[in-house]
């Protein structure tokens, strides 16, 4: 672990010099993500303005939701997005995973968190800002506060799992490109699950389980810490995790390079 924690910050540093050097640009990313963010922030106050609570969530615990969205989103767009997102073209068809497995590190290491963006993590800052002024007025509890960061680091494992096993559909079929769909899917933890009807609600929950990017840690930051849910996020993010390493390896040895 404190070589794959070395190789992590060697690769993120190289990151930012690379992206500092284009410093223009990050005028462009911070204007996005704040863009981005107030378009959010204002779709929430147009629906309070017809209402008092969303799904049983007043307006401050739902700006702490999107707060907890957008930092998720952002590590997303830092982390994974810049690996995982075009993986079937440079990784299988352009044989960038040929690379990969000739360094002497775990091939799944290199291929989902070898390089990152680190702009992005702007609408992370961005996201905690949010978080705090829902919290503002009503402080959590420290053991809220613990609760809410394990589950988040669950939310973030099962994130990057996802982002895995969706990219290992690329050793089967390489011109399948599914992170379009992932990104739609993606964009409906922005809102609590209990807006959705039952069928989709199950699926965000138990199938997909994206209420635990932003809904499952809130509600433990509002309520206290639930055992039920901890465990059950701790089991979600184990599976996760289990299910993107064994179809990575069952991939590999599909894989047979690029030229072949």
């Amino acid at each position: 672990m404190r070589k794959l924690a070395r190789l992590f910050a060697a690769g993120f540093s190289m990151s930012l010099r690379r992206t500092l050097t284009f410093r223009t640009n990050l005028l462009f990313d911070v204007a996005l993500a704040v863009a981005g963010l107030l378009s959010s922030l204002a779709t929430v106050l147009l629906v309070f303005t017809h209402t008092d609570h969303l799904a049983g969530w007043t307006r401050p615990e739902t700006f702490m939701l999107v707060g907890t969205y957008e930092l998720l989103t952002g590590v997303k767009a830092a982390f994974l997005d810049p690996n995982l997102a075009w993986f079937p073209s440079r990784g299988i068809r352009e044989g960038t995973l040929d690379t990969y497995l000739l360094q002497p590190a775990p091939s799944l290491f290199l291929a989902s968190l070898a390089t990152a963006a680190p702009l992005a993590l702007v609408q992370a800052v961005l996201g905690l800002g949010v978080l705090g002024l829902g919290a503002y007025g009503h402080p959590p509890s420290p053991l809220g506060v613990a609760a809410w960061l394990l589950l988040v680091l669950a939310g973030a494992a099962v994130t990057w799992a996802l982002g895995v096993l969706l990219a290992c559909l690329a050793f089967w079929a390489p011109r399948l490109e599914l992170d379009v769909f992932y990104n739609a899917i993606w964009q409906l933890a922005r809102y609590p699950v209990g807006i959705y009807r039952r069928p989709l609600r199950l699926l965000l929950t138990y199938v997909i389980p994206l209420a635990l990017i932003a809904t499952t840690p809130v509600a433990a930051l509002l309520r206290g810490p639930q055992p039920a849910a901890l465990l059950t996020a701790a089991v979600a993010a184990a599976t996760a995790t289990a299910l993107a390493i064994t179809a990575w390896r069952l991939g590999l040895r599909r894989y047979t390079g690029a030229t072949s």
